[in-house]
């Protein structure tokens, strides 16, 4: 490696923490970063993130663009950068919001792991999905199968991310699938209204700013702390017949860190009900499992994951599973709560 070079994988070491340790030596030069045919170049000088450029555009957004490159390689070549400066942020906050979005887009990537697929609907025609906003309703109506995700992206005039937050959210509650060849016809496009209502804050900021995805480390906590136990029956069971008394709702969770240990709890809530309950109930699971990722996401934080526990217990009684099966059911999730 010729001096005043630094090269590696964004995989073994990701692309903030390599720019930050560049820029705490105070160097200037450009980050040539790549996966597969998409490039794009970082430009440092004295240490300071000053410009970006992609083939879709430059500055600040081109630098988010990198967000969706887990899998590429960069390499650093220290020079005099001659170029605009496009980016006036300090890098601290540039730096965290470009992990941040990487670590949306690790998880995001499990379900839609290219934006070059194809989002089909697989409502029938006519038929209304309950839960879906009015942002999420317009990528359904442009998920016919004949753009991609980068396409409906464009055709919405949002980032590529925050389309592909919305598509995940549909995928789980299982009204899109992804396919890998164009197919259907060119949905109508129409251009968002400009007088279009603002959402209400306390849905949009979470919605617009959704946190890091990232997985917990091993070992990691269970339920939040300070949540009130499971309701019990006299069987073992939870309580279901007569809710106890509402109380009053929490402020919505806008903590990165916080959301994502709720969002891994669905998780695991769901991977223990589908061990118990057989396979014609899974279905229900994810759809449960859907619905409270989108009640974290605009809001609803540890009573959307309690309230997840509850639903999967009253839907195997529904179900007709019999009371051996839910008693080894509620044994399991309760299991879960408890874990520290």
């Amino acid at each position: 490696m010729s001096q005043g070079v630094i090269q590696g994988s964004m995989r073994e070491a990701p692309l903030p923490d390599i720019i930050q340790l560049v820029s705490q030596g105070g160097k200037s030069g450009c980050f040539h970063v790549q996966q597969e045919a998409s490039r794009a170049r970082i430009y440092l000088k004295d240490g300071r993130i000053i410009h970006a450029v992609t083939p879709t555009g430059e500055g600040f957004e081109a630098l988010m663009e990198v967000a969706l490159w887990l899998d590429g390689s960069y390499r650093f070549e220290e020079l005099v950068p001659d170029v605009p400066s496009t980016i006036t942020k300090p890098n601290a906050s540039i730096l965290m919001e470009l992990g941040r979005r990487m670590d949306e887009w690790r998880v995001i990537s499990q379900k839609i792991p290219s934006v070059d697929l194809y989002p089909a609907s697989t409502l029938l025609p006519g038929e209304t999905p309950h839960g879906v906003n009015t942002r999420e309703a317009r990528v359904l109506a442009l998920s016919t199968g004949y753009y991609s995700v980068a396409e409906v992206a464009e055709a919405m005039q949002k980032p590529v991310l925050t389309t592909a937050k919305d598509l995940y959210g549909l995928v789980m509650a299982g009204h899109v699938v992804l396919k890998g060849i164009r197919s259907g016809k060119p949905p109508k496009v129409e251009a968002p209204a400009a007088t279009e209502p603002a959402p209400a804050p306390t849905t949009a900021a979470v919605r617009e700013e959704l946190p890091a995805f990232a997985p917990p480390p091993p070992g990691s906590v269970g339920f939040p702390e300070g949540q009130d136990p499971l309701p019990e029956t006299i069987g073992g069971g939870f309580a279901a017949a007569v809710p106890p008394p509402a109380p009053a709702k929490a402020a919505p969770v806008d903590d990165p860190q916080r959301m994502v240990k709720l969002m891994n709890f669905t998780q695991r809530i769901a991977q223990a009900a589908k061990m118990v309950l057989p396979e014609p109930q899974h279905e229900m699971v994810n759809r449960l499992q859907a619905k409270a990722t989108q009640q974290i996401i605009s809001g609803d934080g540890p009573e959307a994951v309690k309230n997840l526990a509850l639903a999967i217990s009253r839907g195997a009684v529904d179900a007709g599973c019999d009371a051996d099966m839910v008693r080894t059911l509620n044994t399991h999730l309760k299991a879960l709560f408890a874990t520290k």
